[in-house]
């Protein structure tokens, strides 16, 4: 059986997500030190579009998938949940982008 082509993409867009994490923070460094950091700033705004798209595929993924019986209502569900987790995370990351001076801790902490 072929492996399903949305736990690869899943895995991707969860990558994705966590760079942008990171950018996010070391752009917050260069600005706490004073520093501007406009390149980290562009490649952010272009992860995340490449998110949203991701996002964007794999819910068209999971309602052709249960659409068509290709898994069942109970799988259908637990991927609902893990997108849902990931559509939060994606408001949460472009929160913290757009509030250049947030604090990192209460961003961190709002992650978890």
């Amino acid at each position: 059986m072929a492996p399903d082509p949305w736990f690869s993409t899943y895995d991707s867009t969860c990558q994705i997500a966590q760079e942008i994490a990171e950018k996010i923070q070391q752009r917050n460094q260069y600005e706490r030190k004073g520093e501007k950091a406009p390149k980290l700033t562009v490649t952010i705004r272009a992860l995340l579009q490449n998110l949203k798209e991701k996002i964007a595929l794999l819910k068209d993924l999971l309602l052709r998938a249960v659409s068509t019986h290709q898994i069942t209502q109970l799988e259908g569900d637990r991927r609902q949940n893990l997108l849902d987790d990931l559509v939060t995370r994606e408001r949460l990351l472009l929160a913290s982008f757009k509030n250049e001076g947030a604090e990192p801790d209460l961003i961190r902490s709002s992650l978890m």
